[in-house]
Formats: C-alpha cells, structure tokens, sequence
C-alpha cells in the first residue's frame, strides 16, 4: 500500500542494527501512509531486512508502534524516561519562573518537531484499533502527568501563577500536539515562530505581570 519507494534488501545488515533501521522505516511510513495503512511487509522492504527479521528483531506491529512513539518522544532509543532528561529537569528546575515556562515551550516544541506527525496518525488509528488506541492512551496518561509535574513546579517558585495546578496542565496538554499541527504543519509556520508565539502565550497565560 502506499507509494513509498522501498530500500532494497541488505543481507549484510547485522542483527544489532536492525531493530534501529526497522523503527525508523516503521516510523516514517506510520507518519506518512497511517499507522493502519501499513503492512509488515512495507515495514520489511523500507528497512531493507527480511520479513521474519521484523518479529525477531523488535516484535509485532503493534509492539514497533510502541517503540517508535516513545523513541520519538525521548529522541533516542535510551531507557531514560523524559521526566529524567536533562532538557525536561532543566525546565522543571529552573527557578525563574518566566524562564521556567520559555523552557517548558522549547521542550514541547522539541517533542512536537520528531513526534507530531506520528502522534497524528496515532490519533486516527486509535479509534479503530484496540493495539493503537491503548498505545494511545499510555501516551495521553503519561503526557498528562509530566505536565502536571512541570505545573506543580512553577505553582512552587512563583507567587505569580494564575492559575491552579490542574488548570494549567490541561491547558499545556490541550495545547500540543494539536496547536503545533494546525499552525506550523498545515498553516506553515516556521518553528522558531511557533516557539516564539507559544512561550508568549503561555507567559500571558500563567503569570500575572508584575
């Protein structure tokens, strides 16, 4: 399915480095064709390994799809969750709280760029697969609770803060990836604008001035 053009078969690929290679390709067909318009075999030929590799090497459908989206959320394939990362405990632990939330935007926006498009098509698939919807639902659980432990944080280093705790989370969550898809995926904003306007926004929102 598809008009993807495919890597040709490479035999002299080694084991280690097929797990790699497969979530790659994995990633970027789930990205551009949909998560439930992808075969194994498409994952297969876009990898340039054989069909068994793919259970093999990584697992099921299902279990590359799990891979891949918290490969493109942390950026890496390291068994470091984000809350550990130094990009998100920086944001966390920085006690200006104007700077804290300038962070906060850069980091979502960092997440958004590798992940969006397949967070999109995640969306999609999970209304009508069972596989999807709970990898999709982990994802929202998770999302949810480390923005709830960045609001927790500012509500701790500022006096300033507009509004509790869950209210900011919620806003922070409803903001992204939606806002990011609308404006720079299909209104075409550069990134840096983006970022731009969504730290202002954020600042406007939780800060008063002083």
């Amino acid at each position: 399915m598809g008009d993807v053009k495919r890597r040709s078969y490479r035999t002299s690929i080694r084991r280690g480095d097929a797990p790699a290679r497969i979530c790659e390709a994995a990633s970027r067909l789930f990205s551009s064709q949909g998560y439930l318009a992808t075969s194994i075999d498409e994952i297969a030929a876009e990898a340039g390994v054989a069909r068994p590799t793919i259970f093999s090497a990584v697992g099921s459908k299902s279990t590359i799809l799990r891979r891949v989206v918290d490969q493109s959320l942390a950026g890496d394939d390291e068994a470091v969750p984000i809350a550990r990362r130094p990009w998100w405990r920086e944001a966390i632990d920085e006690p200006d709280a104007v700077r804290s939330v300038q962070l906060c935007a850069r980091n979502m926006c960092m997440i958004n760029l590798r992940s969006a498009p397949l967070l999109r098509a995640l969306e999609t698939a999970a209304s009508v697969d069972v596989e999807a919807g709970r990898v999709w639902d982990r994802f929202q659980r998770q999302r949810h609770d480390g923005l709830s432990e960045f609001a927790m944080a500012l509500q701790q280093k500022t006096t300033r803060a507009r509004y509790d705790e869950s209210t900011m989370t919620d806003t922070l969550w409803m903001l992204t990836p939606d806002a990011y898809l609308r404006l720079v995926h299909d209104a075409g904003w550069p990134l840096d604008r983006f970022q731009d306007w969504l730290s202002d926004l954020l600042v406007r929102l939780f800060l008063d001035s002083d």
